[in-house]
């Protein structure tokens, strides 16, 4: 895991919803198609990660982070879910989710990428008098295994969504009701994955 710099070109609605929501809600995660300042390669999926400057503070410099991607299929259609946590050396993890629709383009593009992208970058912003500031990001991993899991979640959501009547269709009433089960934090794994090995 390495630190990058730059950032996303993110509409300004986009930032100030985020901002709003996480001076409402706590830290935010949002999933998005985009790409880095410097990067000339086509867009791939980004975690956007928002939250007060004391929760960012926490997780700078070395920490442990991990993720779970969800599927929950209701009567509403189908919900994916990206749930992550920033484990740091002490303290408590910096928690946050985001919701992904494959009937909108832009949740089927995020996981189509999920599911070719050897790499996944999250770019942690505090949010700050109704808008976002940049702080820093982080690289992942996001090797074979796990796009493969991306790449069956988008299989068996779109099938979901398929098989949903069209006039039971619904991504808020879905969220609400796949709400009941969504947990934080992602448990933490049992060594951090940038820390030494133990002598």
């Amino acid at each position: 895991m390495s630190e990058k710099t730059g950032g996303l070109r993110l509409p300004d609605r986009v930032r100030q919803s985020i901002a709003a929501a996480a001076a409402e809600q706590g830290p935010q995660a949002r999933v998005v198609a985009a790409q880095t300042r410097t990067s000339m390669r086509p867009p791939q999926a980004h975690v956007v990660v928002a939250a007060e400057r004391r929760d960012i503070e926490r997780i700078r410099g070395r920490v442990s982070l991990v993720r779970r991607l969800e599927l929950y299929k209701t009567s509403y259609g189908p919900v994916v879910r990206l749930a992550l946590s920033a484990y740091p050396p002490d303290g408590e993890p910096l928690s946050a989710a985001a919701v992904l629709d494959v009937a909108q383009v832009s949740g089927d593009a995020v996981l189509t990428g999920l599911g070719k992208q050897k790499d996944l970058y999250l770019h942690f912003y505090r949010a700050e008098s109704g808008d976002l500031v940049y702080e820093f990001s982080k690289q992942l991993s996001n090797d074979e295994k796990q796009r493969g899991e991306a790449r069956r979640i988008l299989r068996m959501a779109r099938g979901a969504y398929g098989e949903t009547p069209a006039e039971r269709r619904s991504f808020r009433r879905a969220v609400a009701l796949a709400g009941r089960q969504f947990e934080l934090p992602v448990p933490p794994p049992e060594r951090a994955p940038d820390a030494p090995p133990k002598p």
